[in-house]
């Protein structure tokens, strides 16, 4: 695990919450000079704790409306018995993610699909085809009560302070 100091966390809310933010707000916002905090943002992706920036997209807005969250139970659970699978899942591009768990099944898949033709497809060519894949069950989406991409790092303890002849928030973690 890396070590985060109170800034790192800071640094790591903030981007959570808007990976656009210029570099001179994110500075502004944190309390350092924009090149100490371009510097840690840096270090960040050195260490590998932001692994990329990316942007979040609607699936419904670029037609994949249809979200399902499938379990499966894989007959044997070497490697060499799921590679197959693991191949697939990677390749196609209505399986946005997919883990090995430990539990009553042994994988759970998110789906995002255009269309119920095209989850039966799948199922054709994920499940049906694997002789490895003893049973899935699919669960479709009806409604979405939490998705989020945000911050790890909660605020903990909030407070008003007067700085600057201007009030501002202060967040202490």
């Amino acid at each position: 695990m890396a070590e985060l100091d109170q800034i790192d966390t800071k640094i790591l809310r903030l981007l959570q919450e808007n990976a656009d933010i210029p570099n001179a707000d994110l500075a502004g916002k944190i309390g350092l000079s924009p090149s100490a905090c371009l510097r840690r943002v840096a270090k960040l992706r050195e260490t590998g704790v932001i692994l990329k920036t990316v942007a979040v997209v609607d699936p419904a807005l670029v037609g994949r409306p249809l979200t399902a969250v499938i379990n499966l139970e894989f007959h044997r659970h070497g490697n060499q018995y799921r590679r197959d699978f693991i191949r697939k899942t990677r390749e196609l591009a209505a399986v946005r993610q997919c883990y090995l768990v430990t539990g009553e099944v042994t994988g759970v898949l998110i789906l995002h699909m255009q269309d119920m033709a095209e989850y039966t497809a799948l199922c054709d060519t994920l499940f049906d085809a694997d002789e490895n894949v003893v049973w899935y069950r699919t669960y479709i989406v009806t409604e979405i009560l939490k998705s989020t991409r945000g911050s790890f790092f909660e605020r903990r303890f909030m407070f008003w302070s007067l700085r600057l002849s201007a009030y501002e928030q202060i967040y202490l973690d």
